[in-house]
Protein backbone atom coordinates (compact mmCIF):
# COMPACT_ATOMS: atom_id res chain seq x y z
CA UNK A 1 0.00 0.00 0.00
CA UNK A 2 2.46 2.32 1.01
CA UNK A 3 4.37 1.96 -2.32
CA UNK A 4 1.42 2.67 -4.76
CA UNK A 5 0.62 5.80 -2.37
CA UNK A 6 3.70 7.38 -2.59
CA UNK A 7 4.05 6.97 -6.07
CA UNK A 8 0.96 8.56 -6.63
CA UNK A 9 1.17 11.61 -3.74
CA UNK A 10 0.36 15.07 -4.60
CA UNK A 11 3.93 17.01 -4.82
CA UNK A 12 3.97 21.00 -3.56
CA UNK A 13 2.86 23.42 -6.02
CA UNK A 14 6.14 24.97 -6.46
CA UNK A 15 7.35 21.30 -7.45
CA UNK A 16 5.38 20.29 -10.28
CA UNK A 17 5.18 22.08 -13.89
CA UNK A 18 1.33 20.74 -14.14
CA UNK A 19 0.02 22.85 -11.32
CA UNK A 20 1.30 26.18 -12.77
CA UNK A 21 -0.79 26.29 -15.63
CA UNK A 22 -3.68 24.38 -14.79
CA UNK A 23 -5.19 26.26 -12.21
CA UNK A 24 -7.60 29.13 -13.55
CA UNK A 25 -10.04 26.65 -15.66
CA UNK A 26 -11.79 25.47 -12.98
CA UNK A 27 -15.76 26.07 -12.16
CA UNK A 28 -16.31 29.07 -10.26
CA UNK A 29 -19.73 28.99 -10.02
CA UNK A 30 -22.46 32.03 -10.92
CA UNK A 31 -22.68 35.47 -8.87
CA UNK A 32 -26.50 34.88 -8.51
CA UNK A 33 -27.78 36.52 -5.07
CA UNK A 34 -30.63 34.65 -3.34
CA UNK A 35 -31.93 36.55 -0.07
CA UNK A 36 -31.89 35.08 3.40
CA UNK A 37 -36.20 34.26 3.52
CA UNK A 38 -36.07 32.58 0.09
CA UNK A 39 -33.44 30.75 0.90
CA UNK A 40 -34.58 29.56 4.33
CA UNK A 41 -38.27 28.59 2.78
CA UNK A 42 -36.33 26.52 -0.07
CA UNK A 43 -34.42 24.94 2.71
CA UNK A 44 -37.71 24.13 5.23
CA UNK A 45 -39.28 22.63 1.79
CA UNK A 46 -35.91 20.29 1.37
CA UNK A 47 -36.33 19.35 4.81
CA UNK A 48 -39.95 18.37 4.17
CA UNK A 49 -39.01 16.30 1.07
CA UNK A 50 -35.81 14.69 2.79
CA UNK A 51 -38.37 13.91 5.59
CA UNK A 52 -40.53 11.23 3.22
CA UNK A 53 -36.96 10.14 1.54
CA UNK A 54 -34.31 9.29 4.51
CA UNK A 55 -34.05 6.38 6.40
CA UNK A 56 -36.69 6.63 9.59
CA UNK A 57 -37.10 3.74 11.95
CA UNK A 58 -39.17 1.62 10.72
CA UNK A 59 -37.24 1.15 7.83
CA UNK A 60 -34.23 0.47 9.80
CA UNK A 61 -35.69 -1.90 11.70
CA UNK A 62 -37.09 -3.92 8.69
CA UNK A 63 -33.27 -3.82 7.38
CA UNK A 64 -31.63 -5.05 10.68
CA UNK A 65 -34.24 -8.01 10.62
CA UNK A 66 -33.42 -9.21 7.18
CA UNK A 67 -29.43 -8.97 7.83
CA UNK A 68 -29.98 -10.87 11.37
CA UNK A 69 -31.80 -13.10 9.13
CA UNK A 70 -29.05 -13.80 6.80
CA UNK A 71 -26.49 -13.40 9.62
CA UNK A 72 -28.20 -16.33 11.25
CA UNK A 73 -28.20 -18.71 8.14
CA UNK A 74 -24.73 -18.09 8.02
CA UNK A 75 -22.93 -17.84 10.88
CA UNK A 76 -23.98 -21.68 11.77
CA UNK A 77 -20.46 -22.38 10.56
CA UNK A 78 -17.79 -21.55 12.40
CA UNK A 79 -14.99 -18.86 11.49
CA UNK A 80 -17.40 -16.87 9.78
CA UNK A 81 -19.15 -13.58 10.27
CA UNK A 82 -21.61 -11.23 8.42
CA UNK A 83 -21.01 -7.34 8.49
CA UNK A 84 -23.35 -4.77 6.52
CA UNK A 85 -21.65 -2.01 4.72
CA UNK A 86 -22.14 0.88 2.59
CA UNK A 87 -25.59 3.03 2.63
CA UNK A 88 -27.55 0.86 5.01
CA UNK A 89 -24.79 1.01 8.36
CA UNK A 90 -24.52 4.55 7.00
CA UNK A 91 -27.77 5.42 7.00
CA UNK A 92 -27.98 6.72 3.60
CA UNK A 93 -30.38 4.62 1.90
CA UNK A 94 -33.23 5.09 -0.21
CA UNK A 95 -36.11 3.47 0.52
CA UNK A 96 -34.82 1.36 -3.18
CA UNK A 97 -32.01 1.18 -1.97
CA UNK A 98 -30.10 -2.53 -1.58
CA UNK A 99 -29.12 -3.96 0.84
CA UNK A 100 -24.85 -4.68 0.94
CA UNK A 101 -23.26 -7.86 3.52
CA UNK A 102 -20.40 -9.34 3.13
CA UNK A 103 -19.33 -12.53 4.74
CA UNK A 104 -15.42 -12.17 6.49
CA UNK A 105 -13.86 -16.12 6.63
CA UNK A 106 -10.55 -17.45 7.22
CA UNK A 107 -8.05 -17.25 4.26
CA UNK A 108 -8.77 -19.23 1.15
CA UNK A 109 -11.94 -20.76 2.14
CA UNK A 110 -14.22 -18.21 0.66
CA UNK A 111 -14.53 -20.07 -2.63
CA UNK A 112 -15.31 -23.45 -1.03
CA UNK A 113 -17.85 -21.40 1.06
CA UNK A 114 -19.79 -19.54 -2.16
CA UNK A 115 -21.41 -22.91 -3.06
CA UNK A 116 -22.76 -24.03 0.70
CA UNK A 117 -24.71 -20.35 0.97
CA UNK A 118 -25.87 -20.00 -2.37
CA UNK A 119 -27.24 -23.70 -1.70
CA UNK A 120 -28.15 -22.18 1.76
CA UNK A 121 -30.62 -19.87 0.22
CA UNK A 122 -32.42 -21.30 -2.52
CA UNK A 123 -33.48 -23.49 -0.01
CA UNK A 124 -35.49 -20.47 2.09
CA UNK A 125 -36.82 -19.78 -1.11
CA UNK A 126 -40.70 -19.96 -0.78
CA UNK A 127 -40.12 -21.46 2.92
CA UNK A 128 -39.16 -18.42 5.38
CA UNK A 129 -41.02 -15.89 6.68
CA UNK A 130 -38.65 -13.42 5.22
CA UNK A 131 -39.94 -14.34 1.73
CA UNK A 132 -36.72 -15.48 0.26
CA UNK A 133 -36.64 -14.90 -4.00
CA UNK A 134 -34.54 -14.52 -7.07
CA UNK A 135 -31.04 -16.20 -5.78
CA UNK A 136 -28.58 -15.56 -8.12
CA UNK A 137 -24.84 -16.31 -7.96
CA UNK A 138 -22.86 -13.66 -9.90
CA UNK A 139 -19.24 -15.25 -10.90
CA UNK A 140 -17.63 -11.55 -11.53
CA UNK A 141 -14.55 -10.06 -10.56
CA UNK A 142 -16.25 -9.36 -7.30
CA UNK A 143 -18.07 -12.40 -6.41
CA UNK A 144 -21.59 -11.93 -5.72
CA UNK A 145 -24.68 -13.55 -4.66
CA UNK A 146 -28.03 -11.59 -5.13
CA UNK A 147 -31.37 -12.21 -3.92
CA UNK A 148 -34.80 -10.64 -2.83
CA UNK A 149 -36.05 -10.32 1.08
CA UNK A 150 -39.03 -8.74 1.60
CA UNK A 151 -38.78 -7.32 -1.80
CA UNK A 152 -35.32 -5.78 -1.20
CA UNK A 153 -32.95 -6.49 -2.53
CA UNK A 154 -29.66 -8.00 -1.11
CA UNK A 155 -25.93 -8.33 -2.57
CA UNK A 156 -23.91 -10.77 -0.36
CA UNK A 157 -19.98 -10.46 -1.43
CA UNK A 158 -17.19 -12.22 0.69
CA UNK A 159 -13.64 -10.75 2.36
CA UNK A 160 -14.99 -6.99 0.94
CA UNK A 161 -12.68 -5.03 3.07
CA UNK A 162 -12.99 -1.79 0.46
CA UNK A 163 -16.36 -0.97 1.77
CA UNK A 164 -15.98 -1.78 4.90
CA UNK A 165 -12.97 0.86 4.87
CA UNK A 166 -15.71 3.47 2.72
CA UNK A 167 -17.77 2.93 5.99
CA UNK A 168 -15.35 3.77 8.23
CA UNK A 169 -14.22 6.96 6.15
CA UNK A 170 -17.59 8.38 5.37
CA UNK A 171 -19.11 7.78 8.76
CA UNK A 172 -15.90 9.70 10.38
CA UNK A 173 -16.40 12.56 7.81
CA UNK A 174 -20.14 12.77 8.73
CA UNK A 175 -19.10 13.30 12.47
CA UNK A 176 -16.49 15.77 11.99
CA UNK A 177 -19.03 18.09 9.68
CA UNK A 178 -21.50 17.71 12.01
CA UNK A 179 -24.53 20.44 11.72
CA UNK A 180 -27.26 18.04 11.99
CA UNK A 181 -25.51 15.60 9.47
CA UNK A 182 -25.55 17.54 6.67
CA UNK A 183 -23.15 14.91 4.98
CA UNK A 184 -25.80 12.53 4.89
CA UNK A 185 -28.53 14.67 4.67
CA UNK A 186 -27.25 15.64 1.34
CA UNK A 187 -25.94 12.52 0.18
CA UNK A 188 -29.36 11.55 0.38
CA UNK A 189 -31.26 14.44 -1.18
CA UNK A 190 -28.32 14.44 -3.77
CA UNK A 191 -29.11 10.69 -4.53
CA UNK A 192 -32.83 10.94 -4.62
CA UNK A 193 -32.15 13.75 -7.43
CA UNK A 194 -30.11 11.62 -9.35
CA UNK A 195 -31.63 7.81 -9.15
CA UNK A 196 -35.76 8.99 -9.01
CA UNK A 197 -35.68 12.52 -11.37
CA UNK A 198 -32.28 12.04 -13.45
CA UNK A 199 -31.81 8.26 -13.47
CA UNK A 200 -28.09 8.68 -13.85
CA UNK A 201 -27.35 6.57 -10.53
CA UNK A 202 -26.18 3.31 -10.61
CA UNK A 203 -22.79 1.44 -11.77
CA UNK A 204 -24.43 -2.22 -12.68
CA UNK A 205 -26.34 0.47 -15.94
CA UNK A 206 -22.81 2.01 -16.79
CA UNK A 207 -23.74 5.41 -14.70
CA UNK A 208 -22.41 6.40 -11.17
CA UNK A 209 -21.80 4.16 -7.82
CA UNK A 210 -23.40 5.62 -4.89
CA UNK A 211 -20.17 5.63 -3.72
CA UNK A 212 -18.24 7.94 -6.37
CA UNK A 213 -21.38 10.05 -5.87
CA UNK A 214 -20.98 10.07 -1.86
CA UNK A 215 -16.89 11.52 -2.73
CA UNK A 216 -18.55 13.93 -5.23
CA UNK A 217 -20.55 15.03 -2.47
CA UNK A 218 -17.86 15.41 -0.11
CA UNK A 219 -15.53 17.29 -2.40
CA UNK A 220 -18.37 20.09 -2.53
CA UNK A 221 -18.50 19.92 1.23
CA UNK A 222 -14.68 20.06 1.43
CA UNK A 223 -14.53 22.96 -1.21
CA UNK A 224 -17.49 25.19 -0.35
CA UNK A 225 -18.05 24.84 3.59
CA UNK A 226 -17.70 28.23 4.63
CA UNK A 227 -20.92 29.25 2.68
CA UNK A 228 -23.27 25.87 3.05
CA UNK A 229 -26.41 26.34 5.11
CA UNK A 230 -28.64 22.93 4.40
CA UNK A 231 -28.93 19.71 1.71
CA UNK A 232 -29.98 22.23 -0.84
CA UNK A 233 -27.06 24.49 -0.60
CA UNK A 234 -25.21 21.96 -0.66
CA UNK A 235 -26.93 20.31 -3.34
CA UNK A 236 -27.03 23.64 -5.76
CA UNK A 237 -23.38 23.81 -5.66
CA UNK A 238 -23.17 20.17 -6.49
CA UNK A 239 -25.31 20.93 -9.65
CA UNK A 240 -23.74 24.09 -10.27
CA UNK A 241 -20.03 22.98 -10.30
CA UNK A 242 -20.23 19.50 -11.80
CA UNK A 243 -22.32 21.22 -14.94
CA UNK A 244 -19.45 23.09 -15.57
CA UNK A 245 -16.55 21.07 -14.52
CA UNK A 246 -14.38 20.47 -17.39
CA UNK A 247 -14.55 16.74 -17.58
CA UNK A 248 -12.62 16.15 -20.81
CA UNK A 249 -9.23 17.51 -19.26
CA UNK A 250 -9.65 17.02 -15.03
CA UNK A 251 -10.43 14.85 -12.62
CA UNK A 252 -11.74 15.38 -9.40
CA UNK A 253 -9.78 14.24 -6.29
CA UNK A 254 -10.79 15.91 -2.05
CA UNK A 255 -7.12 17.61 -2.95
CA UNK A 256 -9.41 19.14 -6.00
CA UNK A 257 -9.38 19.32 -9.51
CA UNK A 258 -6.19 17.47 -11.31
CA UNK A 259 -5.35 17.69 -14.62
CA UNK A 260 -5.45 14.68 -16.68
CA UNK A 261 -2.10 15.30 -18.57
CA UNK A 262 -0.40 15.15 -15.03
CA UNK A 263 -1.24 11.89 -14.34
CA UNK A 264 -0.48 9.83 -12.21
CA UNK A 265 0.69 12.16 -10.44
CA UNK A 266 -2.14 13.71 -8.19
CA UNK A 267 -1.12 17.74 -8.67
CA UNK A 268 -4.46 19.52 -7.73
CA UNK A 269 -5.38 22.59 -8.46
CA UNK A 270 -5.33 25.22 -6.19
CA UNK A 271 -8.88 26.62 -4.18
CA UNK A 272 -10.49 29.28 -6.30
CA UNK A 273 -11.74 32.43 -4.87
CA UNK A 274 -9.78 31.62 -1.70
CA UNK A 275 -11.35 28.41 -0.72
CA UNK A 276 -9.68 26.34 1.84
CA UNK A 277 -10.30 22.92 1.98
CA UNK A 278 -11.75 22.30 4.94
CA UNK A 279 -9.87 18.31 5.33
CA UNK A 280 -6.47 18.73 5.46
CA UNK A 281 -3.57 16.56 4.54
CA UNK A 282 -2.76 14.98 7.89
CA UNK A 283 -6.26 13.98 8.34
CA UNK A 284 -6.53 12.26 4.65
CA UNK A 285 -3.32 10.33 5.02
CA UNK A 286 -4.36 9.34 8.16
CA UNK A 287 -7.22 7.58 6.46
CA UNK A 288 -5.55 6.17 4.20
CA UNK A 289 -3.28 4.64 6.39
CA UNK A 290 -6.36 3.51 8.40
CA UNK A 291 -9.25 2.49 6.06
CA UNK A 292 -7.45 1.53 3.02
CA UNK A 293 -7.98 -2.34 1.75
CA UNK A 294 -4.91 -4.21 0.78
CA UNK A 295 -4.62 -4.73 -2.86
CA UNK A 296 -5.28 -8.26 -3.61
CA UNK A 297 -2.54 -10.08 -6.13
CA UNK A 298 -4.56 -9.82 -9.05
CA UNK A 299 -4.71 -5.86 -8.46
CA UNK A 300 -1.19 -5.25 -8.43
CA UNK A 301 -0.48 -5.00 -11.87
CA UNK A 302 -2.20 -1.85 -12.47
CA UNK A 303 -0.97 0.74 -10.16
CA UNK A 304 -1.61 3.86 -12.25
CA UNK A 305 -4.83 5.81 -12.36
CA UNK A 306 -6.85 4.23 -15.14
CA UNK A 307 -8.20 7.16 -17.26
CA UNK A 308 -11.90 6.69 -18.54
CA UNK A 309 -14.81 9.37 -19.72
CA UNK A 310 -15.15 10.64 -16.10
CA UNK A 311 -12.43 10.67 -13.44
CA UNK A 312 -12.83 10.67 -9.70
CA UNK A 313 -9.90 10.01 -7.49
CA UNK A 314 -10.94 7.43 -4.84
CA UNK A 315 -9.30 8.84 -1.65
CA UNK A 316 -8.53 6.01 -0.01
CA UNK A 317 -6.85 4.51 -2.98
CA UNK A 318 -5.67 6.77 -5.67
CA UNK A 319 -5.28 4.45 -8.09
CA UNK A 320 -9.15 3.65 -7.99
CA UNK A 321 -10.83 5.31 -10.58
CA UNK A 322 -14.20 5.58 -9.03
CA UNK A 323 -15.63 7.02 -12.45
CA UNK A 324 -15.01 4.07 -14.04
CA UNK A 325 -18.56 3.06 -14.33
CA UNK A 326 -19.66 5.17 -16.56
CA UNK A 327 -19.54 4.36 -20.12
CA UNK A 328 -18.74 6.44 -23.03
CA UNK A 329 -22.64 6.60 -24.09
CA UNK A 330 -23.88 7.90 -20.72
CA UNK A 331 -20.98 10.52 -20.21
CA UNK A 332 -23.09 13.23 -22.52
CA UNK A 333 -26.19 12.04 -20.69
CA UNK A 334 -24.82 12.81 -16.88
CA UNK A 335 -23.58 15.67 -18.22
CA UNK A 336 -26.57 17.24 -19.48
CA UNK A 337 -27.92 16.31 -16.15
CA UNK A 338 -25.86 18.16 -13.97
CA UNK A 339 -26.67 21.38 -16.50
CA UNK A 340 -30.26 21.10 -16.66
CA UNK A 341 -30.88 20.27 -13.15
CA UNK A 342 -28.84 23.35 -12.26
CA UNK A 343 -30.54 25.64 -13.99
CA UNK A 344 -33.83 24.44 -12.77
CA UNK A 345 -32.72 24.54 -9.31
CA UNK A 346 -31.46 28.04 -10.28
CA UNK A 347 -34.43 29.10 -11.76
CA UNK A 348 -36.49 28.04 -9.00
CA UNK A 349 -34.69 29.74 -6.23
CA UNK A 350 -34.63 33.41 -7.78
CA UNK A 351 -38.67 32.24 -8.12
CA UNK A 352 -40.79 34.78 -4.94
CA UNK A 353 -40.81 32.97 -1.50
CA UNK A 354 -44.49 32.25 -1.93
CA UNK A 355 -43.98 29.64 -5.24
CA UNK A 356 -40.32 28.32 -3.88
CA UNK A 357 -41.75 25.77 -1.87
CA UNK A 358 -44.32 23.63 -4.88
CA UNK A 359 -41.38 24.67 -7.48
CA UNK A 360 -39.50 22.25 -5.55
CA UNK A 361 -42.02 19.71 -5.34
CA UNK A 362 -41.98 19.22 -9.22
CA UNK A 363 -38.58 19.45 -8.55
CA UNK A 364 -38.49 16.13 -6.97
CA UNK A 365 -41.71 14.99 -8.60
CA UNK A 366 -40.91 11.41 -9.28
CA UNK A 367 -39.59 11.42 -5.44
CA UNK A 368 -42.46 12.49 -4.45
CA UNK A 369 -45.10 10.40 -6.55
CA UNK A 370 -42.90 6.54 -5.38
CA UNK A 371 -42.02 7.84 -1.74
CA UNK A 372 -44.87 10.48 -0.43
CA UNK A 373 -48.79 8.94 -0.43
CA UNK A 374 -48.04 6.66 2.76
CA UNK A 375 -46.18 3.99 1.17
CA UNK A 376 -42.75 3.07 1.16
CA UNK A 377 -40.68 0.47 -1.00
CA UNK A 378 -38.88 -0.84 2.03
CA UNK A 379 -41.92 -0.97 4.78
CA UNK A 380 -45.40 -3.00 4.40
CA UNK A 381 -46.94 -0.94 6.87
CA UNK A 382 -48.47 3.10 6.35
CA UNK A 383 -45.87 5.78 6.73
CA UNK A 384 -46.76 9.24 6.85
CA UNK A 385 -47.68 10.67 4.05
CA UNK A 386 -46.08 14.09 2.49
CA UNK A 387 -47.65 17.29 3.13
CA UNK A 388 -49.48 16.44 6.30
CA UNK A 389 -47.14 18.05 8.49
CA UNK A 390 -45.62 15.49 10.41
CA UNK A 391 -42.69 13.18 9.15
CA UNK A 392 -41.48 9.61 10.43
CA UNK A 393 -39.02 9.63 13.62
CA UNK A 394 -35.27 9.12 11.98
CA UNK A 395 -31.94 8.72 13.77
CA UNK A 396 -29.02 9.12 10.99
CA UNK A 397 -26.63 8.17 13.78
CA UNK A 398 -24.17 5.84 12.94
CA UNK A 399 -21.42 3.44 15.16
CA UNK A 400 -18.31 4.19 14.18
CA UNK A 401 -16.78 2.48 17.11
CA UNK A 402 -18.03 -0.60 15.91
CA UNK A 403 -17.80 -0.21 12.01
CA UNK A 404 -13.86 0.02 12.88
CA UNK A 405 -13.83 -2.68 14.82
CA UNK A 406 -15.88 -4.62 11.72
CA UNK A 407 -12.82 -3.42 9.82
CA UNK A 408 -9.73 -4.40 11.74
CA UNK A 409 -11.08 -7.86 12.22
CA UNK A 410 -11.77 -8.30 8.86
CA UNK A 411 -7.67 -7.70 8.41
CA UNK A 412 -6.85 -9.94 11.11
CA UNK A 413 -8.79 -12.83 9.47
CA UNK A 414 -7.51 -12.28 6.52
CA UNK A 415 -4.00 -11.91 7.58
CA UNK A 416 -3.57 -8.35 6.83
CA UNK A 417 -1.07 -6.31 8.84
CA UNK A 418 -2.73 -3.68 11.00
CA UNK A 419 -1.89 0.15 10.78
CA UNK A 420 1.10 0.98 12.37
CA UNK A 421 -0.37 3.15 15.19
CA UNK A 422 -2.76 0.19 16.25
CA UNK A 423 -2.21 -2.76 18.08
CA UNK A 424 -4.33 -5.82 19.55
CA UNK A 425 -4.40 -7.40 22.57
CA UNK A 426 -5.58 -10.97 22.48
CA UNK A 427 -6.16 -11.11 25.95
CA UNK A 428 -8.60 -8.30 26.17
CA UNK A 429 -9.70 -8.49 22.47
CA UNK A 430 -9.36 -4.79 22.40
CA UNK A 431 -7.56 -2.19 19.94
CA UNK A 432 -4.85 0.41 21.34
CA UNK A 433 -3.53 3.14 19.88
CA UNK A 434 0.22 3.03 19.48
CA UNK A 435 2.68 5.55 20.55
CA UNK A 436 6.48 6.32 18.86
CA UNK A 437 7.74 4.59 22.23
CA UNK A 438 5.82 1.22 22.09
CA UNK A 439 3.36 2.84 24.69
CA UNK A 440 -0.63 2.21 24.31
CA UNK A 441 -3.58 4.96 24.51
CA UNK A 442 -7.44 4.18 24.02
CA UNK A 443 -7.71 8.15 22.87
CA UNK A 444 -9.79 7.87 19.63
CA UNK A 445 -9.19 7.41 16.81
CA UNK A 446 -7.91 8.31 13.58
CA UNK A 447 -5.71 11.25 15.39
CA UNK A 448 -6.11 14.39 13.23
CA UNK A 449 -5.39 18.28 13.41
CA UNK A 450 -7.66 20.18 11.08
CA UNK A 451 -6.14 23.79 10.09
CA UNK A 452 -9.65 24.45 8.85
CA UNK A 453 -12.10 22.62 11.48
CA UNK A 454 -15.87 22.84 10.51
CA UNK A 455 -16.00 25.40 13.45
CA UNK A 456 -15.06 28.13 10.67
CA UNK A 457 -18.17 26.27 8.51
CA UNK A 458 -20.52 28.67 7.27
CA UNK A 459 -18.11 31.81 8.54
CA UNK A 460 -17.31 33.65 5.27
CA UNK A 461 -19.48 34.63 2.61
CA UNK A 462 -17.15 34.57 -0.28
CA UNK A 463 -17.84 34.95 -3.86
CA UNK A 464 -20.84 33.03 -5.80
CA UNK A 465 -23.93 32.43 -4.38
CA UNK A 466 -24.42 33.46 -1.56
CA UNK A 467 -25.58 31.16 0.88
CA UNK A 468 -27.12 32.40 4.53
CA UNK A 469 -25.48 30.91 7.60
CA UNK A 470 -27.94 28.97 9.63
CA UNK A 471 -25.43 26.58 11.50
CA UNK A 472 -26.15 27.35 14.89
CA UNK A 473 -28.91 25.53 15.44
CA UNK A 474 -30.13 22.08 14.75
CA UNK A 475 -31.37 21.57 11.10
CA UNK A 476 -34.99 21.09 12.05
CA UNK A 477 -34.92 23.59 14.42
CA UNK A 478 -34.05 26.86 12.69
CA UNK A 479 -37.24 26.65 10.37
CA UNK A 480 -39.73 25.70 12.95
CA UNK A 481 -38.71 27.38 16.23
CA UNK A 482 -38.30 23.77 17.78
CA UNK A 483 -35.09 25.16 20.28
CA UNK A 484 -33.82 23.21 22.69
CA UNK A 485 -36.71 20.94 22.96
CA UNK A 486 -35.67 19.33 19.37
CA UNK A 487 -31.95 18.37 20.85
CA UNK A 488 -30.13 15.64 20.04
CA UNK A 489 -30.89 14.02 22.94
CA UNK A 490 -35.03 14.68 22.85
CA UNK A 491 -34.62 12.77 19.22
CA UNK A 492 -32.61 10.14 20.67
CA UNK A 493 -34.82 9.82 23.89
CA UNK A 494 -38.31 9.66 21.50
CA UNK A 495 -36.36 6.92 18.73
CA UNK A 496 -35.20 4.56 22.15
CA UNK A 497 -38.73 5.03 23.40
CA UNK A 498 -39.97 3.21 19.78
CA UNK A 499 -38.18 0.42 20.16
CA UNK A 500 -40.87 -0.80 23.21
CA UNK A 501 -42.58 -3.94 22.32
CA UNK A 502 -46.23 -3.12 21.43
CA UNK A 503 -46.98 0.76 21.34
CA UNK A 504 -47.59 2.03 17.77
CA UNK A 505 -45.33 3.18 15.49
CA UNK A 506 -44.07 6.86 16.88
CA UNK A 507 -43.81 9.72 14.32
CA UNK A 508 -42.35 13.17 14.53
CA UNK A 509 -44.67 16.30 13.57
CA UNK A 510 -42.64 19.28 11.79
CA UNK A 511 -43.26 21.19 15.20
CA UNK A 512 -41.26 18.53 17.00
CA UNK A 513 -44.30 16.68 18.99
CA UNK A 514 -44.68 13.10 18.50
CA UNK A 515 -47.61 11.19 17.28
CA UNK A 516 -48.76 7.71 17.58
CA UNK A 517 -51.13 7.97 14.65
CA UNK A 518 -49.24 5.73 12.17
CA UNK A 519 -49.11 1.93 11.99
CA UNK A 520 -48.34 -0.56 14.62
CA UNK A 521 -44.67 -2.07 15.26
CA UNK A 522 -45.29 -5.68 14.68
CA UNK A 523 -43.97 -7.12 18.58
CA UNK A 524 -40.50 -8.55 17.22
CA UNK A 525 -37.06 -7.78 19.20
CA UNK A 526 -33.83 -6.65 17.46
CA UNK A 527 -31.63 -9.34 17.40
CA UNK A 528 -28.45 -8.16 19.53
CA UNK A 529 -25.55 -9.61 18.24
CA UNK A 530 -24.06 -13.13 19.89
CA UNK A 531 -20.99 -12.96 21.67
CA UNK A 532 -18.08 -15.54 21.20
CA UNK A 533 -14.79 -16.41 22.96
CA UNK A 534 -12.42 -16.69 19.41
CA UNK A 535 -11.41 -13.73 17.87
CA UNK A 536 -12.24 -14.80 14.16
CA UNK A 537 -15.89 -16.28 16.18
CA UNK A 538 -17.12 -12.75 17.40
CA UNK A 539 -18.73 -10.14 16.22
CA UNK A 540 -16.45 -7.09 16.28
CA UNK A 541 -19.30 -4.86 18.32
CA UNK A 542 -18.90 -7.16 21.51
CA UNK A 543 -14.78 -6.97 20.80
CA UNK A 544 -14.64 -4.21 23.32
CA UNK A 545 -13.19 -1.76 20.51
CA UNK A 546 -11.44 1.31 22.37
CA UNK A 547 -11.11 2.93 19.59
CA UNK A 548 -13.53 6.14 18.24
CA UNK A 549 -14.02 8.67 16.51
CA UNK A 550 -17.15 9.94 18.05
CA UNK A 551 -15.04 12.64 20.09
CA UNK A 552 -13.32 14.43 17.42
CA UNK A 553 -10.90 17.17 18.42
CA UNK A 554 -10.76 19.64 15.68
CA UNK A 555 -7.96 22.34 16.14
CA UNK A 556 -7.51 25.85 14.45
CA UNK A 557 -4.68 27.06 16.32
CA UNK A 558 -5.34 26.21 19.74
CA UNK A 559 -8.06 22.92 20.67
CA UNK A 560 -11.55 23.40 20.59
CA UNK A 561 -14.15 21.74 22.56
CA UNK A 562 -14.62 18.08 21.30
CA UNK A 563 -17.96 17.10 20.97
CA UNK A 564 -18.89 13.71 21.55
CA UNK A 565 -21.42 11.92 19.47
CA UNK A 566 -23.30 9.24 21.14
CA UNK A 567 -25.64 6.70 19.09
CA UNK A 568 -28.19 4.49 19.83
CA UNK A 569 -27.75 1.06 20.40
CA UNK A 570 -29.05 -1.39 17.87
CA UNK A 571 -29.28 1.02 15.32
Amino acid sequence: MGGIQERLSVPSSSSSPCSLSKTTTQPKGDSLLIDDLSWMIAEERAHEILSIIQPIFVSDRNRIEIIDYVRALIKSHDGIEVFSFGSVPLKTYLPDGDIDMTVITKQNVEDKFFEKLYNTLKSEEGKSEFHVTDVKFIPAQVKVIKCNIRNISVDISFNQMAGLCALCFLEQVDQLFGKDHIFKRSIILIKAWCYYESRILGANTGLFSTYALSVLVLFIINLFHSSLSGPLSVLYKFLDYYGSFDWSNYCISLRGPVPISCLPELVAASPENGHELLLDEKFLRDCVELYSAPAKSVETNGLEFPIKHLNIVDPLKHSNNLGKSVTVGNVQRVKHAFQLGARKLREILLLPGETIGWRLEKFYGNSLDRNGKGQRQDVNDPVTAFGTGRSELSELSGDFQAYFGRLMYGKMCQGYNLPGTIQHSYQTNEFYLRGPNGSTSTQPLPLHSLTNGSQNMGKRRGTGTYIPDMSQQLYHARFKGLGARNSSSHQREAYTEAFDVGKPNSCRNLSGKVSTSCATIKEEECVESETCNEICQSPPENLGVSISSSTLVMENGKEEESKTSQTLKGS
